[in-house]
C-alpha cells in the first residue's frame, strides 16, 4: 500500500475526520437555521421568529439556547411590544424607486438595533413596511419610553435618491401583554373544556388554539392602536393601547 493507503485506513485518522464532518454539518445546519429566521433585505428577524419568540417568551416549554438566553434575568410578568410602520413608504417606492424604499426600511432596521441592545430584545420586520419590537420586561410606560426615542432619533434621518433628500418618519403603536392574565385565561378556559368531557388530546389541542387566539388579538390591539391615531391625526404618531381603550389621544404625544 502506498503511505495515503496506510493513513486512509487508520481508525484514529478515519475517526477525526468522521468527527470533523459531522462539526462542519452541524455548522452548516446552523446557519441555515439561522438564515431561516433572518430577514434577508434588513438582517433583522423575520416575521415567524418574532411569531415563535412571544409564544416561548410566555408560554415557556421547549426553548432554543438563544430563546433561553434572552428569558434570563428578565422580568417575565409583562411583556411589552411596539409596532412600527414606515410612513409614506408605499409613495416613496412610487415616486423614487425601489432602492430608495429599500434605504428606507435599512435605515428604520439600523435604528431599531441601535436602540433596542438588551439581550432580551427581538427586533423583526414582519411586514413590507412594519416592524415589530419585543420587550421582555417592559411595561406600556416603559415601552412608550422606548417608543418616543426611536421617533425622535428617526426624524432625524434621511435618504439620499438622486439629487433629492427623503426624508423619514415612523408611526408607532405600543402596548404590553400582562402575563397573569393570560395565565388567567388559559386556567379558565382549561376548567371549561375539562367540563366538556373532550378527550386529553382535544383538550391541548384547543388550549394551544386559545394561547395563539390571545396572542393574535393583542398584537391586533397595538395596530389597531396605531391606526387609529394615524387616522385621526395622520402620520408620524404614537399610539399607546390604553389610551385608545380610555379614548384618550393626546394632541401632542409626537408633535
Amino acid at each position: 500500500m502506498i503511505e495515503g493507503q496506510e493513513q486512509s485506513l487508520n481508525p484514529e485518522i478515519r475517526i477525526a475526520e468522521l468527527e470533523a464532518r459531522v462539526r462542519e454539518l452541524e455548522k452548516r445546519n446552523a446557519e441555515l437555521e439561522r438564515l431561516s429566521y433572518c430577514d434577508s433585505l434588513t438582517g433583522l428577524y423575520n416575521r415567524r421568529f418574532f411569531d415563535e419568540s412571544l409564544y416561548k417568551l410566555i408560554v415557556g416549554g421547549n426553548e432554543s439556547p438563544v430563546l433561553d438566553e434572552r428569558r434570563a434575568g428578565t422580568d417575565n410578568r409583562e411583556v411589552g411590544v411596539i409596532v412600527v410602520d414606515a410612513d409614506q413608504f408605499k409613495h416613496i417606492n412610487d415616486t423614487y424607486g425601489h432602492a430608495a424604499g429599500d434605504e428606507v426600511l435599512k435605515s428604520v432596521s439600523r435604528a431599531l438595533v441601535t436602540l433596542n441592545k438588551r439581550e432580551a430584545d427581538i427586533v423583526a420586520r414582519t411586514g413590507g413596511d412594519e416592524f415589530v419590537i419585543l420587550l421582555p420586561g417592559m411595561s406600556e410606560e416603559m415601552a412608550a419610553e422606548r417608543a418616543r426615542n426611536l421617533w425622535s432619533i428617526i426624524r432625524e434621518f434621511k435618504v439620499r435618491a438622486g439629487v433629492d433628500l427623503i426624508p423619514i418618519t415612523i408611526s408607532l403603536g405600543v402596548g404590553s401583554l400582562k402575563l397573569t392574565g393570560v395565565k388567567d385565561a388559559l386556567y379558565a378556559e382549561e376548567i371549561r373544556l375539562k367540563g366538556s368531557d373532550l378527550p386529553p388530546d382535544e383538550i391541548n389541542a384547543k388550549l394551544e388554539e386559545k394561547k395563539k387566539e390571545i396572542f393574535a388579538e393583542f398584537l391586533d390591539q397595538v395596530d389597531e392602536a396605531m391606526y387609529a391615531v394615524k387616522k385621526e391625526k395622520g402620520s408620524d404618531q404614537i399610539a399607546r393601547v390604553s389610551e385608545i381603550q380610555n379614548k384618550e389621544i393626546p394632541s401632542d404625544e409626537a408633535a
